[in-house]
């Protein structure tokens, strides 16, 4: 009603639906179809035909902010998911960087024996071989690591974008 918005200006300046500032420049303007004390100039149906497009707009914002919070919670949980999977490729990225030792036990004779010979210079080339993977791996995971990463920060201010958004449009008290 008229009167409720004159206490609120009083004690706020400020607009109670989208937060203006209100001043001289911007002033306050008289809202149809608001009950006041003193008799209307407006007929009983068109004041009952306000009330219902008030209560249509004020259902409308609540609904409106459920789905927008929806969203915002959904966009939480995703952005959770991007990042223990980036945690998790950057836990793999890093076992695959260290290098593994390996032991070579000594042998006690002196002698070169063929067939063990035979079976380092297998094993030297299966080595090799993995080392090669790992590093095509290692560079696979870079580039996957770069492309999560892009849309994680993208996701992370639009969600921050999102909450300032909400937040403006719905004060807390």
């Amino acid at each position: 009603c008229s009167n409720c918005i004159k206490v609120w200006l009083e004690r706020s300046s400020q607009c109670p639906t989208c937060r203006v500032v209100i001043t001289p420049e911007n002033p306050c303007r008289e809202i149809i179809g608001a009950t006041t004390n003193c008799e209307s100039s407006e007929s009983h149906s068109v004041k009952r035909r306000l009330r219902k497009t008030r209560g249509e707009l004020f259902i409308h914002s609540a609904y409106e902010s459920s789905v927008l919070q929806n969203e915002i919670e959904t966009l939480l949980k995703e952005n959770e998911d991007l990042k223990s999977k980036n945690l998790s490729l950057e836990m793999q990225l890093k076992t695959a960087v260290e290098p593994s030792t390996v032991l070579v036990p000594q042998s006690e004779t002196s002698t070169v024996d063929p067939s063990a010979l035979e079976e380092s210079a297998n094993k030297l080339r299966a080595t090799n071989d993995l080392h090669r993977k790992v590093k095509q791996d290692l560079k696979r995971l870079k580039e996957a690591n770069k492309t999560l990463h892009s849309p994680d920060f993208d996701l992370i201010q639009e969600n921050m974008h999102l909450k300032a958004e909400v937040d403006s449009r719905f004060p807390q008290k």
